[in-house]
């Protein structure tokens, strides 16, 4: 057993540390994982609009149900006068559009919906895909919002648009939650120890060449960084003082 960062260090590169899903999915740990996404929605959400690739987010209706609107179809919502809004959801899930899940939207909708009903992400941890739900799509560049229906999805106009990140050239995205679902980042970048432990505490998959290397980077960082201390400081002036004078005089 593993139970610090030393012991982990010590063990050999192609060494497999596991736990059961179910221990891990119960553990005190992974709840307070699952309540801090839910605490940065706006940063996630701000990630997920300002990501240069394709990708998803789901969005559920919030636990406080006050106006009883999950699982009601959208004839059902207009035949009151109302329409879905960003205000009544959470932002559950966020990733990239899987290769092969076909290239129309509404092929992606399909095996979106099949995945998040019948193999569910490690690190995801919410309600089946069901009506009332929203999936929001963001292919090459372009934000389309879909609307689970009784019989497949329905394009809604103005869900995002309020504050639609995408509008503002000069965004900037927190590196923080840049992977806040452990899929959608910012760029490329070499991921540091704490990420990937964050990414491991969650439940996925991590190298541990890329740990090694990360420790390793940080190590070599922190080390330089002390030798850049030390170069900076003001030197000391040394007195040089005159030599003692021999209490004889060679004749």
């Amino acid at each position: 057993m593993v139970f610090d960062r030393e012991d982990l260090e010590e063990r050999p590169l192609d060494a497999v540390f596991t736990v059961p899903r179910e221990e891990w999915e119960e553990s005190l740990d992974f709840h307070h994982l699952i309540r801090e996404r839910l605490e940065h929605q706006e940063e996630r959400e701000t990630a997920f609009l300002g990501h240069g690739g394709d990708c998803f987010a789901i969005y559920q209706i919030k636990n406080d149900d006050s106006q009883q609107l999950r699982f009601m179809n959208l004839e059902w919502l207009q035949s009151k006068g109302l329409s879905p809004d960003r205000t009544s959801y959470d932002l559950v899930y966020t990733g990239e559009l899987p290769a092969g899940s076909g290239t129309s939207s509404m092929e992606r909708l399909e095996s979106l919906y099949e995945q998040f009903n019948i193999r569910h992400p490690v690190d995801y941890h919410s309600s089946s895909l069901s009506v009332s739900d929203i999936i929001a799509l963001k292919q090459n560049g372009v934000l389309s919002c879909h609307y689970c229906d009784s019989f497949g999805f329905q394009e809604l106009t103005g869900f995002l648009e309020r504050d639609n990140p995408l509008k503002n050239a000069e965004i900037q995205v927190e590196d923080d939650y840049g992977m806040i679902d452990g899929i959608i980042n910012n760029g490329p970048k070499e991921p540091t120890v704490a990420e990937l432990e964050r990414q491991a505490r969650s439940g996925q998959p991590i190298s541990l060449m890329a740990l090694a290397e990360a420790t390793h980077r940080e190590s070599r960082e922190k080390k330089k960084s002390v030798v850049e201390q030390l170069k900076n400081q003001p030197k000391q002036e040394h007195k040089k003082t005159a030599p003692k004078k021999s209490a004889e005089r060679e004749i």
